[in-house]
Protein backbone atom coordinates (compact mmCIF):
# COMPACT_ATOMS: atom_id res chain seq x y z
CA UNK A 1 0.00 0.00 0.00
CA UNK A 2 1.35 3.43 -0.98
CA UNK A 3 2.05 5.79 1.89
CA UNK A 4 0.36 9.17 1.50
CA UNK A 5 0.00 12.12 3.88
CA UNK A 6 -3.67 11.14 4.35
CA UNK A 7 -2.87 7.52 5.22
CA UNK A 8 -0.10 8.58 7.60
CA UNK A 9 -2.50 10.99 9.30
CA UNK A 10 -5.11 8.25 9.70
CA UNK A 11 -2.53 5.93 11.26
CA UNK A 12 -1.42 8.66 13.65
CA UNK A 13 -5.05 9.35 14.55
CA UNK A 14 -5.68 5.67 15.28
CA UNK A 15 -2.51 5.46 17.39
CA UNK A 16 -3.54 8.53 19.37
CA UNK A 17 -7.12 7.29 19.86
CA UNK A 18 -5.81 4.00 21.23
CA UNK A 19 -3.38 5.74 23.59
CA UNK A 20 -6.06 8.18 24.73
CA UNK A 21 -8.48 5.33 25.44
CA UNK A 22 -5.84 3.61 27.57
CA UNK A 23 -4.97 6.81 29.42
CA UNK A 24 -8.63 7.56 30.18
CA UNK A 25 -9.22 4.05 31.44
CA UNK A 26 -11.72 3.16 28.71
CA UNK A 27 -9.59 0.14 27.85
CA UNK A 28 -9.22 -2.34 30.73
CA UNK A 29 -6.32 -4.68 29.97
CA UNK A 30 -5.99 -8.12 31.53
CA UNK A 31 -4.31 -11.50 31.10
CA UNK A 32 -5.51 -15.08 31.33
CA UNK A 33 -3.99 -18.56 31.36
CA UNK A 34 -4.98 -20.99 28.64
CA UNK A 35 -2.67 -23.84 27.57
CA UNK A 36 -2.91 -23.83 23.78
CA UNK A 37 -0.58 -25.60 21.37
CA UNK A 38 1.86 -23.49 19.39
CA UNK A 39 3.00 -25.60 16.43
CA UNK A 40 1.86 -29.11 17.34
CA UNK A 41 -1.56 -30.72 17.56
CA UNK A 42 -1.28 -31.32 21.33
CA UNK A 43 -0.74 -28.94 24.23
CA UNK A 44 2.32 -30.43 25.97
CA UNK A 45 5.13 -29.51 26.15
CA UNK A 46 5.00 -26.81 23.49
CA UNK A 47 2.04 -24.92 24.88
CA UNK A 48 1.51 -21.21 25.39
CA UNK A 49 -0.21 -20.21 28.60
CA UNK A 50 -0.50 -16.45 29.05
CA UNK A 51 -2.72 -14.44 26.73
CA UNK A 52 -3.76 -10.80 26.87
CA UNK A 53 -7.10 -9.17 26.14
CA UNK A 54 -8.78 -5.82 26.73
CA UNK A 55 -12.34 -4.66 27.37
CA UNK A 56 -13.55 -1.29 26.12
CA UNK A 57 -16.06 0.39 28.43
CA UNK A 58 -17.85 3.51 27.09
CA UNK A 59 -17.75 6.68 29.14
CA UNK A 60 -20.27 6.73 31.97
CA UNK A 61 -21.02 3.00 31.77
CA UNK A 62 -20.42 1.52 35.22
CA UNK A 63 -19.30 -2.08 35.66
CA UNK A 64 -22.70 -2.96 37.17
CA UNK A 65 -24.67 -1.38 34.30
CA UNK A 66 -26.05 -4.09 32.00
CA UNK A 67 -24.87 -3.69 28.41
CA UNK A 68 -24.40 -5.86 25.32
CA UNK A 69 -20.94 -7.24 24.58
CA UNK A 70 -19.22 -7.66 21.22
CA UNK A 71 -16.19 -9.94 21.00
CA UNK A 72 -14.02 -8.48 18.22
CA UNK A 73 -11.35 -10.71 16.64
CA UNK A 74 -8.61 -9.06 14.60
CA UNK A 75 -7.11 -10.47 11.43
CA UNK A 76 -3.54 -11.22 10.40
CA UNK A 77 -0.93 -8.45 10.78
CA UNK A 78 -3.32 -6.49 12.98
CA UNK A 79 -3.38 -5.41 16.61
CA UNK A 80 -6.56 -5.85 18.61
CA UNK A 81 -7.01 -2.34 19.99
CA UNK A 82 -5.89 -0.54 16.84
CA UNK A 83 -8.30 -2.67 14.77
CA UNK A 84 -11.16 -1.82 17.14
CA UNK A 85 -10.56 1.92 16.63
CA UNK A 86 -9.79 1.78 12.90
CA UNK A 87 -12.85 -0.34 12.06
CA UNK A 88 -15.17 2.09 13.84
CA UNK A 89 -16.30 -0.31 16.56
CA UNK A 90 -15.05 1.88 19.41
CA UNK A 91 -17.00 4.83 18.02
CA UNK A 92 -20.14 2.69 17.73
CA UNK A 93 -19.63 1.26 21.23
CA UNK A 94 -19.72 4.81 22.58
CA UNK A 95 -22.74 5.70 20.48
CA UNK A 96 -24.81 2.59 21.23
CA UNK A 97 -23.55 1.87 24.75
CA UNK A 98 -22.08 -1.59 24.47
CA UNK A 99 -18.74 -3.05 25.54
CA UNK A 100 -16.02 -4.52 23.34
CA UNK A 101 -13.93 -7.56 24.25
CA UNK A 102 -10.74 -7.72 22.18
CA UNK A 103 -8.42 -10.73 22.64
CA UNK A 104 -4.89 -10.41 21.23
CA UNK A 105 -3.10 -13.16 19.34
CA UNK A 106 0.46 -13.90 20.47
CA UNK A 107 3.20 -13.46 17.89
CA UNK A 108 4.92 -16.61 19.12
CA UNK A 109 1.68 -18.49 18.46
CA UNK A 110 1.64 -17.27 14.86
CA UNK A 111 4.38 -15.03 13.38
CA UNK A 112 1.82 -13.14 11.27
CA UNK A 113 -0.50 -12.55 14.21
CA UNK A 114 -3.17 -14.80 12.67
CA UNK A 115 -5.51 -16.85 14.81
CA UNK A 116 -4.74 -20.52 14.14
CA UNK A 117 -8.25 -21.41 12.94
CA UNK A 118 -6.89 -24.23 10.77
CA UNK A 119 -5.44 -26.31 13.62
CA UNK A 120 -7.38 -29.56 14.17
CA UNK A 121 -8.01 -28.56 17.80
CA UNK A 122 -9.66 -25.34 16.65
CA UNK A 123 -11.77 -27.21 14.10
CA UNK A 124 -13.18 -29.33 16.94
CA UNK A 125 -14.10 -26.34 19.10
CA UNK A 126 -10.95 -26.03 21.21
CA UNK A 127 -7.54 -24.52 20.47
CA UNK A 128 -7.56 -20.74 20.57
CA UNK A 129 -11.31 -20.74 21.02
CA UNK A 130 -10.44 -21.59 24.63
CA UNK A 131 -8.65 -18.23 24.86
CA UNK A 132 -11.73 -16.36 23.65
CA UNK A 133 -14.10 -18.31 25.89
CA UNK A 134 -11.97 -17.77 28.99
CA UNK A 135 -11.73 -14.05 28.24
CA UNK A 136 -15.51 -14.02 27.77
CA UNK A 137 -16.09 -15.80 31.08
CA UNK A 138 -13.79 -13.38 32.92
CA UNK A 139 -15.57 -10.40 31.35
CA UNK A 140 -19.00 -11.74 32.29
CA UNK A 141 -17.77 -12.23 35.86
CA UNK A 142 -16.58 -8.62 36.17
CA UNK A 143 -19.23 -6.71 34.20
CA UNK A 144 -23.00 -6.89 33.83
CA UNK A 145 -23.18 -8.41 30.35
CA UNK A 146 -26.36 -8.67 28.33
CA UNK A 147 -26.62 -10.12 24.83
CA UNK A 148 -23.28 -11.26 23.38
CA UNK A 149 -22.05 -11.36 19.78
CA UNK A 150 -18.76 -12.13 18.03
CA UNK A 151 -17.29 -10.57 14.89
CA UNK A 152 -14.00 -11.01 13.08
CA UNK A 153 -12.00 -10.32 9.95
CA UNK A 154 -10.14 -12.97 7.92
CA UNK A 155 -8.47 -15.35 10.42
CA UNK A 156 -10.50 -13.60 13.12
CA UNK A 157 -13.60 -14.20 11.01
CA UNK A 158 -12.70 -17.87 10.72
CA UNK A 159 -12.40 -18.09 14.51
CA UNK A 160 -15.72 -16.24 14.89
CA UNK A 161 -17.35 -18.79 12.58
CA UNK A 162 -15.93 -21.69 14.60
CA UNK A 163 -17.29 -20.11 17.79
CA UNK A 164 -20.71 -19.67 16.16
CA UNK A 165 -20.87 -23.37 15.27
CA UNK A 166 -19.15 -25.00 18.24
CA UNK A 167 -20.28 -22.63 21.00
CA UNK A 168 -23.63 -21.36 19.78
CA UNK A 169 -24.96 -21.26 23.34
CA UNK A 170 -22.43 -18.50 24.18
CA UNK A 171 -23.35 -16.08 21.38
CA UNK A 172 -26.58 -14.46 20.24
CA UNK A 173 -25.11 -13.61 16.83
CA UNK A 174 -21.90 -13.83 14.81
CA UNK A 175 -20.43 -11.75 11.97
CA UNK A 176 -17.65 -12.89 9.67
CA UNK A 177 -15.74 -10.87 7.07
CA UNK A 178 -13.54 -12.64 4.49
CA UNK A 179 -13.68 -15.92 6.42
CA UNK A 180 -12.92 -19.40 5.03
CA UNK A 181 -15.36 -22.27 5.62
CA UNK A 182 -14.97 -24.88 8.33
CA UNK A 183 -12.52 -27.66 7.44
CA UNK A 184 -14.02 -30.39 9.63
CA UNK A 185 -12.90 -32.51 12.57
CA UNK A 186 -10.15 -34.31 10.65
CA UNK A 187 -8.98 -31.69 8.14
CA UNK A 188 -6.86 -33.05 5.33
CA UNK A 189 -6.99 -29.94 3.15
CA UNK A 190 -4.24 -27.35 2.85
CA UNK A 191 -5.87 -24.29 4.48
CA UNK A 192 -4.04 -21.91 2.14
CA UNK A 193 -5.44 -23.75 -0.86
CA UNK A 194 -8.92 -23.66 0.68
CA UNK A 195 -8.60 -19.90 1.09
CA UNK A 196 -7.62 -19.53 -2.58
CA UNK A 197 -10.02 -22.06 -4.11
CA UNK A 198 -12.57 -23.14 -1.51
CA UNK A 199 -13.17 -26.66 -0.23
CA UNK A 200 -12.63 -29.36 -2.89
CA UNK A 201 -15.38 -31.52 -1.37
CA UNK A 202 -18.96 -30.84 -0.28
CA UNK A 203 -18.91 -28.16 2.47
CA UNK A 204 -21.57 -30.05 4.45
CA UNK A 205 -19.14 -32.92 5.11
CA UNK A 206 -17.25 -30.66 7.55
CA UNK A 207 -20.39 -29.95 9.61
CA UNK A 208 -22.17 -33.32 9.63
CA UNK A 209 -21.80 -33.73 13.41
CA UNK A 210 -22.72 -30.15 14.34
CA UNK A 211 -26.23 -29.47 15.61
CA UNK A 212 -26.34 -25.74 16.33
CA UNK A 213 -25.16 -22.46 14.88
CA UNK A 214 -25.65 -18.94 16.17
CA UNK A 215 -27.40 -16.51 13.78
CA UNK A 216 -24.71 -15.69 11.26
CA UNK A 217 -23.90 -12.78 8.94
CA UNK A 218 -21.34 -13.60 6.22
CA UNK A 219 -19.68 -10.64 4.47
CA UNK A 220 -17.37 -11.18 1.52
CA UNK A 221 -15.82 -8.98 -1.15
CA UNK A 222 -15.95 -10.12 -4.76
CA UNK A 223 -12.49 -8.60 -5.36
CA UNK A 224 -10.83 -10.40 -2.43
CA UNK A 225 -7.52 -11.89 -3.60
CA UNK A 226 -6.70 -13.55 -0.26
CA UNK A 227 -9.91 -15.43 0.50
CA UNK A 228 -11.81 -16.55 -2.59
CA UNK A 229 -15.43 -15.34 -2.79
CA UNK A 230 -16.62 -18.95 -3.09
CA UNK A 231 -15.49 -19.45 0.53
CA UNK A 232 -18.38 -17.24 1.69
CA UNK A 233 -20.86 -19.35 -0.28
CA UNK A 234 -19.46 -22.53 1.28
CA UNK A 235 -19.56 -21.09 4.80
CA UNK A 236 -23.17 -20.00 4.27
CA UNK A 237 -24.03 -23.49 2.95
CA UNK A 238 -22.54 -25.02 6.10
CA UNK A 239 -24.54 -22.67 8.33
CA UNK A 240 -27.75 -23.27 6.36
CA UNK A 241 -27.46 -27.03 6.77
CA UNK A 242 -26.79 -26.87 10.52
CA UNK A 243 -29.49 -24.26 11.11
CA UNK A 244 -32.00 -26.38 9.18
CA UNK A 245 -31.31 -29.31 11.51
CA UNK A 246 -31.99 -27.08 14.52
CA UNK A 247 -34.90 -24.97 13.23
CA UNK A 248 -36.35 -26.79 10.23
CA UNK A 249 -35.99 -25.82 6.59
CA UNK A 250 -35.24 -22.13 6.19
CA UNK A 251 -36.92 -19.79 3.71
CA UNK A 252 -34.48 -18.38 1.16
CA UNK A 253 -35.02 -14.82 -0.09
CA UNK A 254 -33.35 -11.74 -1.53
CA UNK A 255 -33.49 -8.67 0.71
CA UNK A 256 -31.77 -5.74 -0.95
CA UNK A 257 -28.19 -6.73 -1.73
CA UNK A 258 -28.25 -9.70 0.63
CA UNK A 259 -29.38 -13.29 0.39
CA UNK A 260 -31.18 -14.26 3.58
CA UNK A 261 -32.60 -17.34 5.26
CA UNK A 262 -35.41 -17.11 7.83
CA UNK A 263 -37.15 -19.72 9.96
CA UNK A 264 -40.91 -20.36 10.06
CA UNK A 265 -41.34 -17.61 12.66
CA UNK A 266 -39.73 -15.09 10.33
CA UNK A 267 -36.56 -14.70 12.38
CA UNK A 268 -33.42 -14.00 10.38
CA UNK A 269 -30.99 -16.87 10.94
CA UNK A 270 -28.46 -16.38 8.15
CA UNK A 271 -27.48 -13.60 5.76
CA UNK A 272 -24.88 -13.53 3.00
CA UNK A 273 -23.58 -10.31 1.44
CA UNK A 274 -21.34 -10.61 -1.62
CA UNK A 275 -20.02 -7.07 -1.97
CA UNK A 276 -18.87 -5.92 -5.44
CA UNK A 277 -15.42 -4.37 -5.66
CA UNK A 278 -14.48 -5.06 -2.03
CA UNK A 279 -11.06 -6.60 -1.41
CA UNK A 280 -9.53 -8.20 1.66
CA UNK A 281 -10.25 -5.46 4.18
CA UNK A 282 -12.72 -4.05 6.65
CA UNK A 283 -14.13 -1.21 4.57
CA UNK A 284 -16.17 1.95 5.10
CA UNK A 285 -14.40 2.63 8.40
CA UNK A 286 -12.22 5.42 9.87
CA UNK A 287 -9.11 3.49 8.76
CA UNK A 288 -5.56 3.94 9.93
CA UNK A 289 -4.59 0.30 10.37
CA UNK A 290 -3.62 -2.68 8.20
CA UNK A 291 -6.49 -4.18 6.18
CA UNK A 292 -8.91 -1.40 7.16
CA UNK A 293 -10.08 1.04 4.51
CA UNK A 294 -12.22 4.17 4.45
CA UNK A 295 -13.41 3.31 0.95
CA UNK A 296 -15.96 0.64 0.14
CA UNK A 297 -19.13 -0.73 1.73
CA UNK A 298 -19.78 0.31 5.36
CA UNK A 299 -19.23 -3.08 6.99
CA UNK A 300 -19.65 -1.87 10.57
CA UNK A 301 -23.02 -0.34 9.72
CA UNK A 302 -24.13 -3.55 7.98
CA UNK A 303 -23.04 -5.59 10.98
CA UNK A 304 -24.84 -3.23 13.38
CA UNK A 305 -28.08 -3.63 11.44
CA UNK A 306 -27.77 -7.42 11.68
CA UNK A 307 -27.09 -7.22 15.43
CA UNK A 308 -30.20 -5.09 15.87
CA UNK A 309 -32.28 -7.67 14.03
CA UNK A 310 -30.92 -10.31 16.39
CA UNK A 311 -31.84 -8.07 19.38
CA UNK A 312 -28.22 -7.91 20.48
CA UNK A 313 -28.48 -4.11 20.30
CA UNK A 314 -31.52 -2.03 21.02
Amino acid sequence: MAWTPASLWRRLRTWWARRLGLWRGRWRQAELEAPVARWTWWTWPWSLRRWSYAVYCPAGLADADPAPLLVLLHGCRQEALAFAHASGWVREAERHRFRLLCPEQRRDANPYGCWNWFHPAAQTGRGEQDVVLQALAATQARYAVGATAVAGLSAGGALAALLAFHHADCFDAAVTVAAPPLLGRAPLQDPRRVMRQGLPTSPSLATLLLKRCAPLLVLQGDADEVVAPCCADQLADQARGVLARAHGELRDAREGEARTWRDDDGRLRLALHRLPGMGHAWTGAPGGHAHVSRDGPPLTAIALDFLRQQRVLG
